[in-house]
């Protein structure tokens, strides 16, 4: 199993918590998927990136759109070491689709990250968006004591956090929704021309994922 390097920075005492906001039921594919099943899924559900779980639902990799671009781009030369003191160096004169029909079959655990930085829920959202900041990442997995994923958090969903409060919107004026949380200027009612944080959930529309998600 793949090693998950959580932060281990001290939880705030009065910080909200990263679950508040975070994708409860992100889009995931599973350790055997093959490349072809994730760049489908990456299109059709319209994301750049997806935890990859095994069949417990624990995180042991994470691939996005970067990897496959590193996968299928072209290299001038490469130099492959063959003992000793001698080495080879040879040209990639591939096309690119030839590369692509090369890759299509290969696993995901090829190109996946396997050492995958995560949030834990009960951290809180600064302390989130402090690691985010540190490790330039757009997105993290979150997950619980055994390694379980329980959602994902985005940056755009902490900036959007961040709007509404310095929209005067504050806290009380959010509330969990269907869609995740949402802006609401009542009780009952939601403000449709307000900011929407970005922590919805979807229904999937691929197959080849054992839960269905979305990050």
């Amino acid at each position: 199993m793949s090693e998950i390097l959580s932060e281990r920075i001290p939880l705030e005492l009065e910080g909200t918590p990263v679950s508040s906001i975070m994708i409860e039921k992100p889009f995931t594919c599973t350790q055997d998927c093959t490349i072809s099943d994730v760049v489908r899924m990456l299109a059709e559900n319209e994301v750049s990136s997806m935890p990859v779980i095994d069949e417990r639902n624990q995180v042991v990799g994470f691939i996005s759109d970067g990897d496959i671009m590193g996968a299928i781009a072209q290299h001038r030369a490469h130099t492959i070491f063959t003992g000793g003191d001698a080495s080879m160096l040879y040209f990639d004169d591939q096309s690119l689709e030839q590369r692509i029909k090369d890759l299509k079959d290969r696993c995901v655990m090829d190109f996946a990250t396997r050492k995958v930085v995560c949030a834990r829920p009960d951290q809180s959202i600064a302390r989130v968006a402090a690691l985010l900041a540190k490790k330039k990442f757009k997105k993290l997995p979150v997950v619980d004591d055994e390694g379980k994923l329980v959602g994902v958090i985005r940056r755009s969903a902490i900036t959007k956090y961040v709007f509404g409060i310095l929209s005067n919107r504050g806290r009380s004026h959010l509330r969990r929704t269907s869609r995740g949380i949402e802006p609401a200027t009542g009780p009952d009612n939601l403000d449709t021309h307000a900011l929407s944080l970005d922590a919805s959930l979807e229904t999937p529309r691929s197959q080849g994922q054992q839960s269905a998600p979305r990050l």
